[in-house]
């Protein structure tokens, strides 16, 4: 055997095991790629599914309970190409496909009352994740880019109610505790709020200014040792809350 052909020999062996190599690598971020695609499939339709189930009622309608199902089942599908072994994954598609052809889904979310500040924050990290949700799934085509900016506007609503309403149910309690400061920071606060948010209704912010003048007097009697009427006030806030309720209905009613 001539020393060329030896020579040929161990490079065409060497180019044979290097090809292997690459083979294998290629391979390998093929698998890893496959496996980390559906591990991030699998994390984003149980964030979908906990979502559906974990909304407070009043942020829930049969509509966006259909949107949400739509999103599940494009994700189960894309789930069942990359892994078809999987009859996990079949089934849950099977049900969602049976929950949307029976025409409108029932809602069983229960409303959730926010009454201070640990409840509000739940609810506005839930309805911020919705809306994430929603947008990946624009970005996926899922959803039109219409749709998505209607749907952003109704959340961001629900988030700008829910920020509200939090800082009224804090104000409230101070002011039955015979704490007007607290209640007064409170409103001030609410007022800060809304002056930031083109959307806020001009209904709500005299509201909250009325209320933030009933503080303010509430704890200047307060330092000056006088006691007023606990009906008078009760009736006093009471009336302002119907009128604020108003306006949040009228505000629903518009979207």
């Amino acid at each position: 055997m001539s020393p060329m052909l030896i020579a040929a020999l161990v490079i065409g062996g060497l180019t044979i095991l290097i090809c292997i190599g690459f083979l294998n690598q290629a391979l390998e971020r093929a698998r890893l790629e496959r496996a980390r695609a559906q591990a991030e499939l699998q994390a984003r339709w149980k964030h979908c599914t906990t979502l559906a189930a974990e909304l407070p009622g009043q942020f829930m309608s049969a509509e966006l309970r259909t949107v949400l199902l739509h999103i599940e089942a494009a994700l189960l599908e894309r789930l069942i190409k990359l892994d078809s072994k999987q009859p996990a994954h079949a089934n849950q598609l099977k049900e969602v496909r049976q929950q949307l052809d029976q025409g409108e889904p029932r809602i069983n979310n229960t409303p959730v009352v926010i009454t201070d500040e640990a409840t509000a924050q739940r609810a506005k990290q839930l309805l911020g994740d919705l809306l994430r949700l929603l947008d990946q799934s624009r970005q996926d085509g899922v959803l039109d880019d219409a749709a998505f900016k209607r749907w952003g506007q109704v959340l961001n609503q629900h988030l700008l109610q829910t920020t509200l309403t939090m800082y009224q149910a804090v104000a409230n309690h101070a002011m039955q505790s015979g704490k007007p400061r607290i209640a007064k920071l409170q409103y001030e606060r609410a007022i800060a709020f809304l002056n930031k948010h083109a959307q806020a209704d001009k209904g709500q912010l005299a509201v909250f200014r009325q209320l933030l003048l009933n503080a303010e007097q509430a704890a200047l009697r307060q330092e000056h040792g006088t006691d007023p009427s606990a009906n008078e006030l009760s009736a006093g806030v009471q009336a302002l809350e119907e009128d604020d309720q108003a306006w949040k209905k009228k505000a629903l009613y518009d979207d």
